[in-house]
């Protein structure tokens, strides 16, 4: 269910209230029937994509309400859906990955020879990338048709497609990070020495976001070059940006979360009482959504 508070409350939550620096506004709370266990935001149209742990998959509107559900044969590990919302994948167990349309009705089932990592969409749902544990990568049209297969030294974990041109990023949990083609040619490569929680990047794809725990929030261009860092207090493990690089949120394995913007500087910070399991940005930076494991998906607002 949708709500402006937090279920059972007649208030805010108090990490909410209680944040050092200029706090947003809750615009809605949605609670799922089980345990939060993925997110994706398509940007373009404002779809928010959520899944439990009781299998449930929804689809919710800019305001919170419910517009799709399904029942999944399986809860949802990873998911990724396109900019415009018209198709999405979801790893619903290691070897499986479920193609869904707008309205979340499966369109084909993919079942692939080796666990699955990572899974991302292309801005128009045309084509579906997919990471396997042996370090093989494949991406498929929307016909299910393999166009694509490449091989990486270490099995990535963190696909993310680039809005405006055709390249696929990639980063493994540790050693390295690339950049692909849509026929698989390498484009560039570079060892990456610190762990990483999650990939992102700005529409253009000329800055690159690594969650590196105990290394705060590298930065990178588009060709992989090191930038610099951001150092925030504790391990960071979760992150976002905006479409333009205006904003970022970051989330540390201890509850912290954080909204900065683009020079690193923070705006807003606040101690949670649940775990992170994702978070996304709006493409203007005036917006975000934090999911949290057993309390569920809220979105703060920072606009008008």
């Amino acid at each position: 269910m949708s709500e402006d508070f937090e279920a059972g409350s007649n208030s805010p939550p108090a990490w909410l209230n209680s944040g050092r620096g200029l706090g947003p506004r809750l615009r809605w709370h949605f609670g799922t029937d089980g345990p939060l266990t993925a997110l994706s935001l398509s940007r373009e149209t404002g779809d928010l994509f959520v899944a439990d742990q009781a299998g449930t998959l929804y689809r919710l509107d800019r305001t919170g309400q419910i517009q799709a559900m399904t029942r999944l044969p399986s809860p949802a590990i990873s998911m990724s859906w396109a900019e415009d919302g018209s198709q999405g994948a979801a790893i619903v167990d290691e070897e499986t990955i479920l193609r869904f349309d707008r309205n979340l009705q499966v369109l084909h089932k993919l079942s692939l020879p080796d666990v699955c990592l990572g899974v991302a969409v292309t801005p128009f749902g045309n084509h579906l990338a997919v990471a396997l544990s042996d370090g093989t990568n494949v991406i498929y049209n929307e016909r299910k048709r393999r166009i694509s297969r490449f091989e990486t030294i270490r099995p990535l974990t963190f696909l993310k497609f680039c809005t405006t041109e055709d390249v696929l990023f990639g980063a493994a949990e540790h050693g390295l990070l690339c950049c692909h083609n849509l026929a698989g040619a390498e484009i560039w490569q570079q060892k990456n020495w610190a762990n990483v929680g999650k990939l992102c990047c700005t529409g253009d794809g000329d800055l690159i976001y690594l969650a590196s725990f105990a290394h705060g929030i590298q930065t990178l261009d588009g060709d992989g070059a090191a930038i610099g860092s951001y150092v925030l207090e504790g391990t960071v493990n979760r992150l976002d940006v905006s479409y333009e690089p205006e904003r970022l949120m970051a989330a540390t394995i201890e509850r912290a979360l954080f909204w900065l913007d683009s020079d690193g500087e923070m705006l807003w910070a606040t101690q949670l009482d649940d775990d992170v399991v994702d978070i996304c940005c709006d493409p203007l930076g005036e917006w975000a959504v934090c999911g949290l494991t057993e309390r569920g998906v809220y979105r703060l607002d920072w606009g008008g």
